[in-house]
């Protein structure tokens, strides 16, 4: 007889890898200690063995992602083997062996459906497997294509068949942003949150997506996605593929309504071409094997992939990215328990026309000319060596160094003035210069050891994380936007920013980072996952300076600054997972958990940003600004007279708090339910210190100009309360203090999720999740820096907010070899509020009109379907596919224009139309 428990986040295993344990028992349910227990796999080298303790206890440690046997042997008793065990990243599977007396049965081979609950993990995670990712219509095949279908994240941008290919998506999970993301365990972030690595997916074993709950080992809140590279083997092996398809295999969705609301043609096609995929192609091949069996094993992979896209606002020709993915791995095992590994991976974009501007982003900006964009090229790269030792069955040591980093620059297309209206979100002109070097030198390592007693089993871990980030870039540099911006509302000139000279700076930050956990086992019922960590971050300046220019006329030289700024936080987590039944089917979790987030090296340098900003005023009417035009002065940045950081400040906090049932219905098939609870305090802003809040206190009256923008019509609203500026206040230039802004927003999450694994010939998984904000999320979307900002918001300055989804994916195996693998996707439409410009003594600020959730977008409803079919062929399997994206044609639109005036309401970026595309894939 056979009991698998269900396995387990438990602190005897790294990031990147698993472990197997449990006990063995006879028929009496007495302990056998000596029991010899073997491991193999074809994802290991070699076997490893050892023998169950006086109590019967058994454990492997540092396992690398992949399917096991498992065989128990000792005199006098029947040999048991267990195959097909499932271990992932981070992941303990326990086993639980009952052995029978010798007899005519002398070995037993049992297979059983794995338990679908966790007893001891209180992280919420959802992992792909290198078979679920290519079973499933993978879209861009890129990490957004996979967290769109992970349970509670929402995407700001919506993948067609490839339409968002090699563009950065924001996302939140449970109404919070924020993510880590590690790369065979080096963290390969850009910034404090995002991931701009454009990988292969399919050059990963597994990857893991921890959405909540998460332990000691994570540092900032949000999302940590583990990446888990493939390796090589004893056999050589290797896969290729290739996806295509181009506009004539392409429906049309843009509706009359939508043309109606401003979408325009142009470049010879007509409105309804404007949102369409016209290219996608994608292939990849990867090769493994060995040098030496079982000594000396490599990997390697590459990646090749183009798409064009149009988008409603950019009708002029097709949005083109182009991306090259180049991955390497060798694995040497120095010692049956001492290994080696190396990884290195490189991965380039190239986009001719990027669509963000000065003011208004990717997008919100309209191009009407095939000028007023700029060319990217960025280039990613992550590498590391590593060493890690099974010191015994109860020890396990690792250690990694390593660096991430990447080279971008940006190129304008143009010398024409460049300007910006802030209603009709038409831009032209032009665009940014600029150029970054970001580099991240990193050691991480750790030390497990296994305990028993002291009121149960302990599993210790102590780890560490020592990172130092250097960001050295050309912010704005030389003509950037012709060192001019020009600023219209409706076509009228309203303000204009007068750029400096390229400020070529250096910031850093070292972060220090030092944990300790333990998974408490203490009875077959209780577990409790206790953590503590400690964080140290030390942000420091090179010495640099700005040159002299035409606006900031004076040179200007910045010493070397240390310990700009030094915070040492401790933060603990706490979860609790109780066997309700005691036979591992309901679980009841509860997690808490305190975070502090990443401050980055940004905010902490003077001389990034070097502008000023004027109303501007026009005098001869040609919409170009010429000098003396120059009217109020309503900010300025740059040099450190302008710029400090508030030496009170304190880290930004979040809290994270959830509570969980889970049950395994039957066999293979669990559900989940549950409530998540976060809050964020402490968030860190920018002020100006000649305007502080209570300086806006000269009540006036604003008039609503009405959805056209055009006041003293039918159309327009009432009179707003509004705040002018205390005349003292007026025109002083800008002292930007970065500092603590007060108040705290809240975000309450209820899931229900579903997922059968693999048998009977299916599998599915099925998640809704609901969210509602309580949050600062104004116009500018951050804190209220005065109270305009507060017009049609809570007593509190908060507006509430909405959101929910509804996600499903699975695979069916059919007759005759095919399968189906559906893909449903629904997400709510974003709350909105009509907003307006306005002429206030200080400034023209937006204002809203509305509460922001006065209105929401359309919502979100996709259908994608894969079938496919393989067959054998001499030299390996041979499996064509036809995928169908957005199978019901649905148009909603992601981004519309919410500012009163000519353009409002205009459709922005509208979901592309139905898709098909056709591939083959080739394994050998």
């Amino acid at each position: 007889m056979l009991v698998l428990a269900s396995g387990a986040y438990a602190q005897t295993v790294s990031s990147t890898t698993g472990a197997i344990d449990g006990k063995v028992t006879d028929t009496s349910d007495a302990v056998l200690p000596g029991v010899t227990v073997t491991l193999a796999s074809d994802a290991m080298m070699g076997t490893r063995n050892t023998v169950t303790s006086e109590t019967g206890t058994f454990r492997f440690i540092s396992i690398t992602p992949g399917l096991y046997t498992v065989t128990f042997e000792l005199a006098g008793f029947a040999t048991v083997k267990r195959t097909d065990i499932q271990v992932g990243a981070g992941f303990t599977a326990t086993l639980n062996i009952s052995m029978q007396v010798a007899g005519l049965e002398e070995a037993l081979t049992v297979t059983s459906a794995s338990p679908v609950v966790d007893t001891q993990a209180t992280k919420i995670t959802t992992s792909f497997d290198s078979k679920m990712l290519s079973s499933i219509p993978n879209g861009s095949n890129d990490p957004w294509a996979m967290l769109a279908e992970t349970p509670a994240v929402k995407m700001q941008r919506i993948d067609v068949g490839g339409s968002s290919s090699g563009t950065q998506i924001g996302f939140t999970a449970y109404g919070t942003g924020g993510q880590r993301v590690y790369f065979e365990g080096i963290n390969g972030t850009e910034g404090t949150s995002t991931n701009g690595n454009y990988v292969d997916m399919f050059a990963y074993d597994e990857v893991a997506v921890n959405t909540a709950g998460n332990n000691a080992e994570m540092g900032p809140p949000g999302v940590m996605m583990v990446f888990v590279a493939k390796s090589g083997g004893n056999t050589y092996h290797g896969s290729a593929a290739i996806n295509y398809t181009d506009g004539d295999w392409q429906s049309f969705n843009i509706d009359a309504d939508q043309i109606a609301r401003g979408v325009q043609g142009g470049g010879g096609l007509n409105p309804e071409d404007t949102n369409r995929l016209t290219l996608f192609r994608d292939s990849y091949a990867q090769l493994g094997g060995y040098i030496r069996k079982d000594r000396l094993w490599w990997f390697g992979a590459i990646r090749e992939s183009e798409n064009q896209l149009r988008q409603t606002n950019f009708p002029v020709k097709p949005l083109e990215t182009t991306l090259q993915v180049y991955q390497l791995k060798g694995t040497y095992q120095l010692t049956p328990n001492n290994k080696f590994i190396g990884y290195y991976q490189f991965n380039s974009k190239f986009q001719p026309d990027r669509l963000d501007r000065f003011q208004l982003s990717a997008t919100n900006a309209i191009h009407l000319t095939d000028d007023s964009q700029f060319r990217q090229y960025q280039g990613n790269f992550v590498s590391k060596i590593e060493f890690n030792s099974v010191i015994s069955d109860a020890m396990f040591f690792e250690i990694r160094a390593g660096q991430f980093g990447y080279y971008r620059s940006f190129r304008k297309q143009t010398s024409d003035p460049s300007s910006e209206d802030t209603s009709t979100r038409i831009v032209s002109g032009a665009a940014q210069n600029r150029w970054d070097r970001p580099r991240r030198n990193q050691v991480l390592g750790s030390l497990s050891y296994f305990k028993e007693g002291f009121g149960g089993t302990h599993n210790l871990k102590f780890g560490w994380e020592i990172f130092r980030q250097t960001d050295t870039g050309g912010c704005c540099s030389a003509g950037a936007y012709n060192d001019v911006v020009h600023i219209l509302r409706n076509g009228a000139p309203l303000e204009v920013f007068l750029l400096g000279n390229p400020a070529v700076s250096t910031a850093g930050l070292w972060n220090t980072g030092l944990y300790l956990t333990d998974t408490w086992r203490a009875s077959n019922k209780v577990t409790l996952n206790l953590g503590l960590r400690f964080d140290r971050f030390d942000n420091f300046l090179s010495e640099q300076q700005h040159e002299a220019d035409r606006f900031f006329p004076e040179t200007v030289v910045f010493p070397e600054q240390k310990h700009v700024r030094l915070w040492n936080k401790a933060a603990p987590r706490f979860g609790v997972s109780y066997n309700l039944t005691g036979d591992g089917r309901t679980v009841v979790k509860a997690s808490w958990g305190l975070f502090w987030g990443n401050p980055g090296t940004a905010s902490s340098n003077p001389n990034g940003t070097w502008q000023k900003r004027y109303v501007w005023t026009d005098l001869n009417g040609n919409r170009v600004w010429d000098p003396g035009e120059e009217g109020r002065l309503i900010s300025s940045s740059g040099g450190v007279a302008t710029t400090s950081l508030d030496p009170n400040q304190k880290d930004d906090q979040t809290y994270d708090m959830s509570v969980w049932m889970e049950r395994e219905l039957v066999p293979n098939l669990g559900v989940r339910g549950g409530f998540v609870h976060r809050i964020e305090r402490q968030k860190t802003g920018t002020i100006n210190t000649n305007q502080l809040f209570d300086a806006f206190n000269v009540p006036t009256r604003v008039r609503d100009p009405g959805p056209d923008g055009v006041a003293g019509n039918a159309d327009d609203g009432g009179l707003i309360s509004a705040m002018n500026l205390a005349t003292a206040y007026v025109g002083l230039p800008t002292v930007s203090l970065v500092t603590n802004v007060p108040g705290r927003s809240t975000f309450d999450t209820f899931e229900m999720a579903m997922n059968k694994r693999m048998s009977q010939h299916w599998s599915a998984s099925v998640s809704y999740s609901f969210t509602s904000a309580h949050a600062y999320r104004t116009v500018s979307g951050t804190y209220p820096l005065n109270p305009n900002s507060c017009i049609n918001a809570n007593a509190d300055c908060q507006d509430d907010t909405t959101d929910y989804s509804f996600k499903l994916n699975g695979v069916f195996e059919l007759p005759a070899g095919l399968k189906l693998s559906p893909v449903y996707r629904f997400q709510a439409g974003n709350n909105f509020g009509r907003t307006f410009v306005a002429s206030l003594n200080y400034a023209n600020p937006t204002l809203l009109a509305e509460p922001l959730n006065a209105q929401r977008t359309k919502n979100i409803s996709l259908v994608d379907l894969r079938f496919d079919r393989g067959f054998s062929i001499p030299g390996g399997r041979l499996s064509p596919f036809l995928d169908i994206y957005n199978l019901t044609n649905s148009n909603p639109e992601q981004d519309i224009t919410v500012s009163s005036g000519s353009s409002y309401l205009r459709p922005i970026n509208i979901v592309p139309p139905r898709l098909m595309r056709i591939g083959a894939k080739f394994d050998w």
